[in-house]
């Protein structure tokens, strides 16, 4: 699932959500099944509340989850919230703040972006850490998966979808241009200038504010030289704590303003994603496209079998030219701490979390809604996947994970970063302009 512009109702609803909860969140006595018997063999009738973002793969799939998930459990029902993408994060910010928290719920991984911190802060959410160590549970998932679902040591949710960033070529254009597939920094930079030169658009993508592929290049490069991680990584330069306007920091603008400036379509900022990539990236005027595996879906399929995956390349002089790839939680789930405390509801909830971990529950993800799950063992299954998407994963996977830049970001700081960086793609500011832009942005002294 995709977030986007929470804007500054988080903010409002984070203080309701410290008021309501500090004082109302009591926690009930807890209950644990004994081993090998079920909640539902435990209660009667137990009624829990599950909510989603609405979509029409998404309700089909879930719905035929829940109803799988019953025949073991006839004893529970589900009543089911949802609402649309723009208006999602808003109910669940709505119903932390009214202590009013659904069950369990699907949502965005637990960052600042989306204000889950001030969700935990608040204890709205249960620490499921003692789950950590049973067999359904350890060794299920990809370690960067546990570590996004952890908080302060503790673990607040179960990961249930993720995404790379694809990083594509169309290799029929890049033969007619002449050149190879680009391996290294200067040929990656050479064969966007080579495209506009001959008439073609370098980049598919939308420079419209928040729209998904055109920030991935923004977070390769400046991941490339202020790192992913540290006291002086790219992710708390985005958060504030950290200066734009350092050398590291002007270097990365600057080759990123190389990569990307002026190598839009015209039109690019009325476009959203899948528009872009309908206008311009399906019908080969782009040689490029970039952009998360819930993509896929929107490139038309005659269009696959021109594509090859690309290894974003080292950058000579960047502090970190290791294999990076940008992957993370894109759903996960929560469960209510009041739901977790309720003895009667602790058990069925359990084996909830036991089903989230099955087999069962990734191949409906995966194969029917399209949405891939972070299991270790996850192998795609060539019949029923794009050969693309396996292509792609084996570059992915053993690649050093690196975080979507703006993870961390306050966001209210998000509209004008937007704005400025649609300027950047367009050409207007040097790289130590737009380095400077992002201080004044986003730098809290």
């Amino acid at each position: 699932m995709k977030y986007k512009k929470l804007g500054a109702i988080l903010t409002i609803f984070c203080m309701m959500v410290l008021i309501v909860l500090g004082c109302s969140n009591a926690a009930a006595p807890t209950s644990t099944p004994a081993s090998g018997e079920s909640g539902a063999k435990q209660a009667g009738k137990v009624t829990l509340r599950i909510s989603w973002q609405t979509s029409p793969a998404g309700d089909k799939v879930n719905q035929e989850l829940i109803e799988s998930f019953k025949k073991t459990h006839p004893n529970v029902e589900f009543v089911v919230e949802t609402a649309e993408a723009g208006k999602y994060p808003s109910k669940i910010s709505m119903d932390v703040a009214a202590n009013n928290v659904p069950d369990t719920f699907f949502y965005w991984r637990p960052e600042p972006s989306y204000g889950v911190d001030k969700f935990i802060q608040a204890g709205a959410l249960a620490d499921l850490s003692e789950i950590k160590n049973e067999a359904f549970f350890k060794d299920k998932f990809a370690d960067y998966a546990v570590t996004t679902s952890t908080v302060n040591g503790k673990l607040y949710a179960i990961p249930t979808g993720y995404a790379f960033i694809m990083f594509l070529a169309n290799k029929e254009i890049v033969d007619k241009l002449g050149l190879k597939l680009p391996e290294t920094w200067e040929e990656l930079v050479n064969l966007t200038n080579v495209a506009k030169a001959k008439g073609y658009i370098p980049w598919g993508v939308s420079t419209k504010p928040f729209a998904s592929g055109w920030e991935r290049p923004l977070g390769y490069v400046f991941d490339r030289f202020l790192t992913n991680k540290g006291e002086k990584g790219v992710l708390n330069a985005f958060a504030g704590k950290v200066p734009f306007n350092s050398p590291e920091g002007i270097a990365a603008a600057e080759h990123l303003r190389d990569l990307v400036a002026g190598k839009s379509a015209p039109d690019s900022t009325t476009l959203d994603d899948t528009q872009a990539t309908s206008k311009y990236f399906n019908t080969e005027k782009a040689v490029l496209f970039i952009n998360g595996t819930y993509s896929l879906p929107t490139i038309k399929p005659e269009l696959l079998p021109k594509l090859v995956p690309l290894k974003f390349p080292t950058i000579p002089g960047a502090a970190d030219n290791n294999p990076i790839q940008d992957k993370d939680l894109t759903e996960v789930a929560y469960v209510s701490s009041k739901a977790w405390a309720d003895p009667v509801k602790k058990p069925v909830m359990l084996d909830w979390i036991k089903f989230l971990c099955s087999q069962e529950f990734s191949d409906a993800k995966v194969y029917k809604q399209q949405t891939l799950t972070p299991n270790q063992d996850l192998k795609l299954d060539s019949t029923k996947v794009a050969k693309i998407l396996i292509d792609a994963k084996t570059i992915a996977d053993p690649a050093n994970q690196v975080k979507w830049p703006l993870s961390f970001a306050n966001p209210e700081r998000k509209e004008p970063f937007y704005s400025v960086y649609s300027e950047f793609w367009a050409g207007k500011y040097t790289g130590k302009e737009f380095a400077e832009k992002l201080q004044e942005i986003f730098y809290q002294k």
